[in-house]
């Protein structure tokens, strides 16, 4: 079932990917929404896999929160 899941997410990954270069003519853009789409569809799996991880604001309160105490 997990191997179904995991499908589903790189084909719903893949179809934004198209969709996107369809409507994009700057290969910067294409770059950055492909870059994007790709790192969240490895998090998204990844998360799946092991669902006990931290997620993606554990990781932002982490960079930030100690710039955060420097600025005060």
């Amino acid at each position: 079932m997990k191997i179904a899941m995991i499908l589903g997410i790189l084909l719903l990954s893949a179809a934004i990917i198209i969709i996107e270069f369809r409507d994009t003519k700057s290969k910067k853009a294409r770059r950055v929404a492909a870059g994007i789409t790709l790192m969240t569809a490895g998090l998204t799996i990844l998360l799946f896999i092991q669902p006990g991880l931290p997620g993606p604001t554990e990781l932002v309160k982490l960079v930030f929160g100690k710039i955060d105490l420097i600025m005060k």
